[in-house]
Formats: C-alpha cells, sequence, structure tokens
C-alpha cells in the first residue's frame, strides 16, 4: 500500500459539473504527446486513489460513482497536460480589471478554441426548475396567467438546459463575464440538476472554470431596434418577384441573430462578454476550523 501523503500535499477539489466527453476528447490528444512522467504528484496520487473500473465485484452504483470520479480526475490531467504544453491560460487576475474588459485588450488576448481557467465570483441558473417552482406555486393560487407566461418566456429563452456566468470584476459588474450554456452531453448531471438552487442559493459562489472560448463578440454600434427594421426590409427583398432569393434570406437570419442578442433574447453574449463552453466547475475543498472566538465563554 502506497504511503499517504503528508497534509500538506492534500488536495481536494469539490466538483460541480464536468462536460466528460470534451474533457476526454482533449485529454486524449494532449496525452498522446506527453510523457506520464509529465504528470503532477497530486495527480498520480489521485489516479492511484481510484478503484479500478473492470473490477467485475462492484454494483452499477459503485460503478456510476467511480466513473464520476474518473472524469473529475481526467480534469486534473487536462489542466496538467495543457500547462506543461501551455496550451492553459489562467485569466483570473487580470479579467478582474474592468479597462481590460472596456478596451478590448483581454478580448485580443483570446483565440476561439483555446484552453482558459478563471476564478471568481460564479452562478450556474437552471431557469426551467425555476419556472417548474413558479407553476407549482400557481397551482395554490387562484389566477395562474403569471405562472404561464413566465414557463413560456423561460422556455423560450434557455430551454433546458443550465446557465453558467463568471463575473471576474464582481457580480455589479455584470457586463464584464464568461457566460456559457451547460448541456451536459456526458450526463454528470443526472438527477442534480433541480436541487442546486437549493444547494447553491441565488448569490454566486467563488469557483474556478475550466472552459473553451467559444465567442468572441465585437462591438455593436447598430441599435437592436434599427437591426430589426432593417430586417424586415431585407425579408421583403428575399421574397421579391415570388421567389427566394436563399443568399438574401441567410443574411437575414444571420442579422436577425444579432438582433436577438442585442433584445436579450438569446444567450449569446453581447460586448464585452465573452462566450464560453464550460469544461469544468470545481472549488478546492479547504478545512473549517474551531477559532478562538467559538471557545469564548460569552
Amino acid at each position: 500500500m502506497p504511503d499517504r501523503p503528508s497534509n500538506a500535499a492534500v488536495s481536494v477539489r469539490e466538483y460541480l459539473y464536468v462536460d466528460t466527453l470534451r474533457v476526454r476528447t482533449l485529454l486524449a490528444q494532449l496525452s498522446s504527446g506527453l510523457p506520464e512522467t509529465r504528470r503532477s504528484d497530486h495527480t498520480r496520487q489521485w489516479t492511484a486513489s481510484l478503484t479500478d473500473l473492470d473490477s467485475p465485484q462492484h454494483d452499477e452504483g459503485t460503478r456510476s460513482q467511480e466513473v464520476r470520479s474518473l472524469a473529475d480526475l481526467h480534469v486534473a490531467m487536462l489542466e496538467d497536460d495543457a500547462e506543461y504544453a501551455q496550451m492553459l491560460l489562467d485569466v483570473s487576475d487580470v479579467s478582474k480589471k474592468p479597462k481590460n474588459w472596456n478596451r478590448g485588450r483581454i478580448h485580443r488576448a483570446l483565440n476561439l478554441g483555446s484552453l482558459i481557467r478563471v476564478k471568481g465570483p460564479t452562478s450556474i441558473i437552471y431557469p426551467a426548475s425555476f419556472a417548474a417552482s413558479v407553476n407549482a406555486f400557481s397551482s395554490v393560487t387562484d389566477d395562474s396567467t403569471f405562472s404561464r407566461d413566465v414557463e413560456k418566456i423561460v422556455n423560450a429563452m434557455y430551454g433546458e438546459h443550465l446557465t453558467l456566468r463568471v463575473y471576474p470584476c464582481g457580480q455589479d459588474e455584470w457586463d464584464y463575464q464568461f457566460s456559457g450554456v451547460i448541456s451536459d452531453p456526458g450526463n454528470y448531471l443526472a438527477g442534480e440538476k433541480t436541487v442546486l438552487f437549493s444547494r447553491l442559493g441565488a448569490d454566486p459562489q467563488e469557483w474556478t472554470t475550466l472552459a473553451t472560448i467559444s465567442r468572441i463578440p465585437e462591438r455593436d454600434t447598430i441599435s437592436p431596434t434599427i437591426r430589426y427594421e432593417r430586417i424586415m426590409a431585407t425579408l421583403q427583398e428575399a421574397m421579391a418577384d415570388g421567389e427566394v432569393n436563399r443568399q438574401v434570406l441567410e443574411r437575414m437570419i444571420q442579422e436577425t441573430s444579432r438582433a436577438m442578442e442585442g433584445f436579450g433574447f438569446s444567450e449569446a453574449p453581447t460586448w464585452p462578454a465573452i462566450s464560453v463552453i464550460p469544461l469544468a466547475v470545481y472549488r478546492s475543498v479547504q478545512p473549517s476550523k474551531i477559532t478562538p472566538e467559538l471557545e469564548q465563554s460569552d
């Protein structure tokens, strides 16, 4: 049995979410060009502690938990390998400065598809659960119109996915954010989506997010209203003479998407926010302590 690490070497994480499919895909590409000896001591310790997934004596529940633990481990491995290959950029500190957002500095430093890590106040919202709660509350009232309207709006704007927002400059600086949609393709959050609000509450908490850059929007000097008016004119052009101009129609679809973003009807962010694909959300677990204040007699 291997020696246990000292207390100073123990590193424990609480994982809120892992995109198991994307993490494994990226890890496989990085690992093929890096030797196993590049793993950190912490990663090797975590690897040694995992139970063999091929062991036949475990029931399905235990195996499911082990698969989830393996996904957590893969995140740590991905970070180790990406840092060694200089393909992971930690933007936690630089993104705390509003001027880096206002002046477009952080936007110019990032490339689409690149891997980033950011630690800061984070909200994970499941709008569908909120709509269901409002709907349940209305069942004890005489008027259910409000709940139906809320449900329609939430379904139209968010669907069944979770929304992640990281506010590096603080929640009050709402415009400066990394935002993304958690679709959970690997079913990591199976059975847990509906309890996230009761566990985390409404206020942002300090989490670390590992993500890839999905989209860096540009400054839009055209108001959504003017853009919408242009769309209607374009629609008439597309349907001229009883025929459909596919090129004009596709341009109209693009402009409609931009207008919806400007009106807030789409999850796609507007300047200066940056869109990301969340790969993992976690935080370090720190032990609680009995302080001298608690031991004082009142």
